[in-house]
């Protein structure tokens, strides 16, 4: 008797599990931009810049995901800095490719909280450029309306010096998502805090990112 409840539990519990596995989408993916806000000694050499992530990955159970995840994050060079150089013009960026895990908490209705956090490459690179008059046998004809060719000379920027750095890091942080109509889309509001340890100096960021998941 006890085998053949048992028997019959087991037999419930693998039939509640496939519907609700079939009820759940396989993957899942995202794609945004905004805006990010050094942190701790990077706000001391860069102003707020442009951010944009791109990522998708397994779902594991309906609460628990997987997403690998591309950043790019520019970091403004502060004119300060750039003058302290001694350059006429510096800019810089920072790259990352990360494995993030995603715990949804289950809620009713079309709003959803989550937390994502995890780890990964991160590719910090700059450099301070300078005008240059290149030789050329034909001026492009913007530079001719504009006014700066001389003698079949055009200008350009050139870069005078330049510097990478890669380096392992982490982020953690969490979102608020809204179901848009009967669909599995969702539009986004995300702030996470990336950390890398570069040379020298490390790269603290906090991008505050809208965009959608599905």
């Amino acid at each position: 008797m006890f085998c053949k409840s048992l028997l019959i539990a087991v037999c419930l519990e693998v039939l509640v599990f496939a519907a609700y596995a079939q009820d759940v989408p396989r993957w899942n993916f995202n794609v945004g931009g905004g805006i990010g806000f050094p942190q701790s000694n990077t706000a001391d050499f860069v102003n707020n810049g442009a951010n944009f992530v791109v990522g998708g990955g397994p779902n594991l159970t309906r609460l628990l995901g997987v997403d690998g995840e591309f950043m790019w994050h520019d970091l403004p060079v502060k004119q300060s800095v750039i003058t302290q150089l001694g350059v006429p013009a510096a800019s810089a960026r920072e790259y990352a490719l990360t494995i993030n895990g995603i715990l949804r908490l289950p809620m009713k209705g079309r709003l959803g909280i989550y937390g994502i956090g995890g780890g990964g490459w991160y590719h910090r690179s700059g450099e301070a450029t300078a005008p240059a008059l290149v030789p050329g046998t034909v001026c492009p004809p913007f530079w001719d309306w504009w006014g700066t060719c001389i003698s079949g000379l055009w200008p350009a920027n050139v870069v005078i010096a330049s510097t990478s750095s890669n380096a392992f890091g982490g982020n953690i942080g969490g979102g608020v998502t809204y179901r848009l109509g009967e669909s599995g889309v969702k539009f986004y509001t995300e702030v996470r805090y990336h950390h890398a340890s570069h040379n020298q100096v490390n790269t603290d960021l906090l991008p505050l990112t809208f965009g959608v998941r599905w």
